[in-house]
């Protein structure tokens, strides 16, 4: 019980920095975010609970290896929204989740901190604010991020209900790393091509996936 307490509050420190730091990457402002992100993101938020719930339901792939459907899309939406977008739906995306679906473990933080550190680590793919070689950062921050979260982060939670145990579910994971991984890749940047072409009529917000044009313009956001 101690070691579940102790990880929930680290957790939520954890959650807290991820915030602070997503919110220092937006110059500590709200302002970017307009009544249209909130929309948007809170739809795709939706859809990403909805998907990770029927993930638990659908029959496994690859003999006895699932596929969780939803994760993918909180990349996608620091990718193309930024890393308070991101972090901010990722929140929003485990406290509904919780509510509809609560574990019969009980409820852990570092769930949510999971899904903050893939939104993170999709809003670091425009970091140098450079649009060159999209799919490739794709690739490398969505392996890098998952493999924290899903391998290393997710495995501490279990430990606080499963003890030592946990870390036998390691095993699954690797065996399926090679198989989800290029899916979840490949649903995010497929995704992220025609959803980008529709931001182009968005004259008036900002939107993070454009932020090299919005320097070239010397536009003041």
């Amino acid at each position: 019980m101690n070691f579940y307490l102790y990880t929930n509050i680290v957790a939520a420190i954890l959650i807290l920095g991820i915030f602070v730091c997503a919110l220092a990457l937006e110059n500590f402002t709200f302002k970017k975010i307009s009544l249209k992100h909130l929309t948007v993101i809170s739809l795709f938020a939706a859809c990403s609970a909805i998907l990770t719930g029927l993930s638990y339901k659908i029959p496994p792939v690859f003999g006895n290896v699932s596929i969780a459907l939803g994760d993918w899309i909180i990349f996608l939406l620091g990718l193309l929204f930024g890393p308070l977008c991101g972090v901010i739906s990722a929140i929003c995306t485990d406290t509904l989740m919780s509510i509809t679906l609560p574990s019969q473990w009980g409820y852990h933080a570092g769930y949510m901190f999971n899904k903050c550190v893939l939104a993170f680590f999709g809003a670091l793919v425009f970091l140098t604010k450079s649009e060159k070689r999209i799919l490739l950062k794709v690739i490398i921050l969505y392996s890098f991020g998952y493999i924290i979260q899903s391998l290393l982060l997710n495995q501490i939670w279990m430990m606080s209900w499963a003890g030592a145990a946990a870390w036998l579910d390691l095993v699954k994971k690797i065996i399926k790393l090679p198989i989800s991984l290029p899916i979840y890749i490949t649903l995010t940047y497929a995704s992220y091509i025609p959803i980008r072409k529709l931001l182009e009529g968005w004259s008036t917000e900002y939107v993070w996936c454009f932020r090299s044009r919005y320097i070239e313009n010397d536009l003041d956001y």
